[in-house]
């Protein structure tokens, strides 16, 4: 609603940089987003491929179409401006609709096109026309009864209703264009868009007289609901419904409410309705609003519909398309029907003439080898067919065919817009349903019969799709379709980003958005992200008033307690220092590939997500377009070019992206637009960044795909010190409600979760599974407990003479849990099961074998664990047998899997005890000795020091000898250190798992000694568990060495501010450092100097 003067400069520069303006990366600094005029929403709709040089027309009454671009009647300065926009080429659908709106009232027109040919300035430059007609007869009455107040010149002369907001700004760029000249006074608007908010300002430009009016459905309403019954549009002149077809039948029928209110009471004005497709209903629209209405096709397929004509998809093998044809030729003789057969090429024409020549159809071939004598006699054919059946190829542009009865399709043609051209043939003979003589003539019916095989169906879903929206299709061709389509999507080397729409709405209803429309592999949520409970978040970017660029801090899972998750400014710092200083440039780009945008203030990471063709691989370019997403700065998707794309390290690109996006789950705008205003997204983001210290964001997450989290709410946490609680500050969802932004939507909600059902299917299977059996564990813990307990009773009876160490004890009830466990996973299982039996069987079979392993795997582990505790214990009765702990174990899993009594086998035999006593007694085995390391027997492990300073830490390796060979090596978080010596078979080695970020090893020997410094990715002391290390021993000396410097350097900087007194005893210090040389005589030194260096 800003006024705005747009002089001929401005045109010159748009028509100067025709060609920079249009490429996808191009912007303007004269005009921002959302400007009522941005010449790239003024050129976009005509640049496009679809403008067709065909049309199909029908009228009431013959009309004259424009020839030529000079032959067209309008103001000068509306043809000024189209010629300086570069609107200096008439298409066909132009041709017919310029003439017609001009006509003036009752003229109306439904226009069948697909979007971006050229169909909104169909009719743009006629209303425009009309509107500066109206305001230069205003601006004449004015001058006649200067002072007067006329009551007939409030509202708009023009109202346009578009599908969406982008769309409003898209029209009211091409309106603002080209009613830049018509302005008379400061107080008529040319062009008004409705705004978000309530506005005085708006009512009053309204009163004042406004030119065009463009606003969606929704908007209208709106503004109605607002203002009931404030005006009538008295001097409306055109009502314009452009992409009808993307308006929700709710949100039309709510404004065509509005259009009755509004409506002048003396004529009613020009409607015209823009389609992609035509319908029945609304030609009775026309017919009721026009008395001279007229339906124009720019696609030809629509128009074929729209006649009469009947199109049948028949899928055969190759070998029988033959049969087919002749079988339809039987029924619809070339005798009584004009007949011609599309085929793939010249070969499979020759195939097929030789088949119908010998079932005796005459054949008239052309071929592209064709010679002028077959192009007369193909003329003589358009004459009288006298049964010969035409056949051709799509590389004939020089036939003109316009009045066949039945065409046949050999195969579909490498393109669909070619195959839909192939339909000119039937134009001719189209019903003209708006002719007066529309029912007395005797119609032949029209047929297009389309055979597919194996070879010829990549367009079948597109066809699918169109036929679906007129007339009913073969279930069994839907389902092939499908197929055909999940195959396409699979075989896509670009990966789209998701639609926005679908992820808003759970719809998207717009025929040429690029955007990926199915889920796939790669949405699927990883381990790293949560999929429920809450998760308090840092808020990086409003993209919206329910969408949000977050990071994640702190994890809440359901029934349990907050979890840090991995601190993001460690893991900032780690991305920094793996980027390569002379990184390669990354080509050739392909979709799904991370790495590194370099632009002129920043290096991020980023993933490819669609990358423009590449003609030779062979050959660098930099001027490629690719669009990538941010992975760690922020979520945004954005268009570059291959120059600024550089490879990263694979450790790079493993690392998990730091930002993540946060949706609220079905909420959406309360106006009814399928995207948010700019207004609504700056309120919101005012809202979310001015909120008191100290607070954070918390999230209740729904569910969760790779890149994105769907919440149920955001609200704002704050401490109150008084309370000593955490309050709710605010809560977003409600706010939105409440302030008329946004409102709840369960449609959308259940849509949403329509759409990722299929990865949440097996996500939620699994849950549910492992808490079904959690329940049946805790439901039969009591029937566990009382036969452990008799198997303790029956253990510790005193009648035993021998009785079992504690470790064993424990051993056996472990696998009597094991054993319970087991039958009641397989008794859960036998219930739950839905599989088929083999699948089943098998699943059964590995799962046992799955057990199995289980069981042995921790019954050896428990069995260490406990007969280490059991050497710490001292012995308690002498008498106790010392029983093998490999024998018992075996005795145990037997025993577990025959079911038997927990005592019957554990009291030794008397025989047995005396044949035993006879023996001499073996000494009972230790830890070590029963259960060894896993290493070769030449394999030893060094004796190892270690300390550390600030930035590195060291090791010192004690070799026995001095002639060692070494290896070190620092590979991920692991060190990695072999000796060996050519007079020994010793190898010392030993692997040391480091906790802590490190970035390079550096070593030498000195003697037999061999030191190790380890440099830190951070200036930061490690906690250094070496616990578990048994060889590693820590330095104390030079631990004290470092804690004394240190402490020395603190104090030195205390007495240099005159903090501290310096009683320093310079001879004192001398001999204790003489001493402390001497003592360290005997202890080789590490050579610092030559490490660092």
């Amino acid at each position: 609603m800003e006024k705005n003067k747009y002089s001929d400069e401005k045109l010159a520069k748009i028509m100067k940089d025709l060609e920079k303006y249009t490429m996808p990366d191009g912007k303007d600094s004269d005009y921002e987003v959302g400007d009522p005029y941005s010449k790239q929403e003024a050129i976009r709709p005509l640049v496009a491929p679809n403008c067709s040089e065909y049309a199909v027309a029908h009228f009431t009454y013959a009309l004259r179409p424009a020839r030529l671009f000079s032959e067209v009647v309008m103001l000068p300065h509306i043809l000024e401006t189209m010629r300086k926009l570069g609107l200096n080429r008439l298409l066909r659908l132009q041709a017919y609709t310029w003439p017609h709106l001009s006509a003036g009232s009752g003229h109306g027109a439904l226009i069948v096109s697909a979007p971006r040919s050229g169909r909104t300035f169909a009719y743009l430059p006629p209303v425009c026309e009309a509107v500066c007609k109206v305001l230069s007869e205003s601006r004449r009455q004015r001058m006649l009864y200067p002072g007067t107040w006329p009551s007939d010149e409030l509202g708009a002369v023009a109202l346009i209703l578009v599908p969406d907001l982008p769309r409003v700004r898209q029209v009211s760029a091409m309106c603002q264009s080209l009613l830049r000249k018509a302005r008379s006074e400061d107080s008529v608007s040319l062009t008004l868009n409705v705004p978000s908010a309530d506005s005085s300002e708006f009512l009053l430009r309204l009163l004042n007289g406004v030119g065009c009016l463009v606003a969606t459905p929704a908007q209208l309403t709106w503004f109605w609901r607002e203002a009931p019954g404030l005006l009538r549009f008295p001097r409306l002149q055109f009502l314009v419904y452009d992409d009808v077809d993307l308006m929700s039948a709710e949100q039309l029928r709510k404004a065509e409410e509005v259009v009755q209110e509004i409506l002048p009471t003396t004529h009613y004005p020009q409607m015209v309705i823009v389609t992609r497709s035509y319908s029945e209903a609304l030609m009775a629209k026309m017919r009721m609003a026009s008395s001279h209405p007229a339906v124009i096709f720019g696609d030809v397929l629509e128009a074929a519909l729209y006649g009469g004509t009947r199109i049948r998809i028949s899928l055969v093998r190759s070998q029988a398309k033959s049969n087919e044809v002749v079988q339809l030729l039987q029924q619809r003789p070339p005798q009584d029907y004009r007949t011609v057969i599309y085929c793939m090429d010249d070969a499979d024409m020759r195939q097929l003439v030789k088949t119908l020549e010998d079932r005796g159809f005459g054949c008239l071939p052309y071929y592209l080898t064709s010679d002028l004598e077959v192009f007369e006699q193909v003329h003589s054919w358009l004459a009288n067919s006298r049964g010969v059946i035409l056949l051709c190829t799509d590389n004939c542009p020089e036939l003109v065919i316009r009045n066949a009865h039945t065409l046949i399709h050999h195969g579909m043609g490498d393109s669909y817009s070619k195959f839909k051209m192939r339909h000119l043939t039937l134009s001719g003979n189209l019903t003209n349903s708006l002719a007066p003589t529309a029912g007395t003539a005797n119609q032949v019916p029209l047929l297009s019969l389309v055979l597919l095989d194996n070879s010829n169906q990549r367009q079948l879903p597109r066809l699918v799709n169109f036929l679906q929206l007129h007339q009913q299709v073969d279930p069994t061709v839907v389902a092939v379709a499908q197929r055909i389509r999940k195959d396409l999507e699979s075989k896509r080397s670009n990966k789209h980003a998701l639609c926005s729409r679908i992820l808003l709405l759970g719809e998207c209803r717009e025929p040429l958005c690029e955007d990926r429309h199915h889920v796939a592999d790669m949405d699927r949520r990883p381990s790293n992200v949560p999929a429920s409970g809450d998760v308090k978040v840092q808020l990086v970017q409003v993209y919206s008033p329910t969408h949000f660029c977050v990071r994640l801090l702190e994890h809440l899972p359901p029934k349990g307690t907050w979890k840090a998750l991995p601190f993001l400014a460690v893991q900032e710092i780690r991305l920094k220092l793996m980027q390569d200083k002379q990184p390669n440039r990354l080509w050739p780009q392909v979709a799904g590939a991370i790495c590194m945008l370099h632009t002129a203030h920043n290096k991020e990471r980023v993933r490819v997500l669609k990358v423009a063709p590449i003609q030779d691989v062979s050959l660098l370019r930099s001027d490629i377009s690719v669009e990538v997403q941010a992975l760690d700065v922020d979520t945004r998707v954005l268009k570059t070019q291959s120059g600024r794309l550089y490879e990263c390290s694979k450790a790079m690109q493993k690392e998990h992206p730091m930002s993540y996006d946060l949706r609220l789950l079905g909420m959406v705008p309360q106006s009814g637009e399928s995207s948010w205003a700019e207004e609504e997204r700056t309120t919101v983001e005012f809202w979310l960044k001015n909120l008191p210290k100290g607070h954070f964001l918390q999230a209740n997450i729904q569910f969760a795909t790779a890149n994105t989290l769907f919440a149920q709410d955001l609200v704002a946490m704050v401490y109150a010190d008084n309370f000593k609680v955490h309050l709710r500050h605010l809560n977003l969802c409600q706010k939105l409600i409440r302030d008329g932004l946004a409102r709840r939507c369960e449609r959308a909600r259940q849509k949403i979760l329509a759409f990722f059902e299929e990865k949440l299917i097996n996500e939620e299977a699994v849950e549910a599974k492992e808490e079904a059996q959690k329940h049946m564990l805790e439901g039969n813990k009591e029937n566990l407990e009382p036969t452990l307990k008799n198997v303790d009773k029956d253990v510790k009876e005193p009648e035993s003479p021998h009785v079992l160490p504690p470790r064993c004890l424990r051993l056996m009830q472990i696998a009597r849990e094991v054993t319970q466990k087991n039958q009641q996973q397989e008794d859960l299982e036998a219930k739950t099961k839905v599989n088929p039996k083999s699948h089943t069987n098998f699943e059964s079979s590995s799962q046992s074998n799955e057990d199995s392993m289980s069981q042995l795997y921790e019954c050896i582990k428990n069995c260490a664990i406990l007969q280490l505790e059991d050497a710490k214990q001292p012995k308690k009765d002498p008498d106790q047998v010392a029983i093998d702990p490999v024998e018992f174990l075996n005795q145990v899993m037997s025993e577990g899997s025959n079911k038997c009594a927990p005592h019957t086998n554990l009291k030794p035999k008397k025989k047995k005890i005396k044949a035993r006593s006879a023996v001499p007694p073996v000494p009972t085995k230790t830890y070590k000795e029963e259960i060894p390391l896993q290493t070769h027997p030449n394999v030893v492990r060094p004796n190892v020091t270690y300390y550390q300073n600030i930035t590195t830490l060291e090791l010192q390796v004690c070799l026995p000898e001095d002639d060692h060979e070494y290896k070190a090596l620092l590979l991920g978080a692991q060190i990695f250190f072999k000796a060996t010596s050519k007079l020994s078979d010793l190898v010392y080695q030993f692997i040391l798992t480091l906790k802590f970020s490190y970035i390079s090893l550096r070593h030498h020997m000195v003697g037999r000694t061999v030191y190790i410094s380890v440099v830190k990715s951070l200036a930061f002391m490690d906690p250094l568990d070496f616990g578990e290390y048994r060889f590693m021993k820590p330095n104390h000396e030079m631990f004290c060495k470092m804690e004394n410097s240190h402490n020395n350097s603190f104090k030195r900087l205390l007495a240099n501010r005159g903090y501290v007194q310096q009683n320093v005893d310079p001879q004192d210090s001398s001999e204790s450092s003489d001493d402390e040389e001497q003592e360290l005589d005997g202890i080789e030194r590490v050579d610092h100097g030559h490490i660092l260096d």
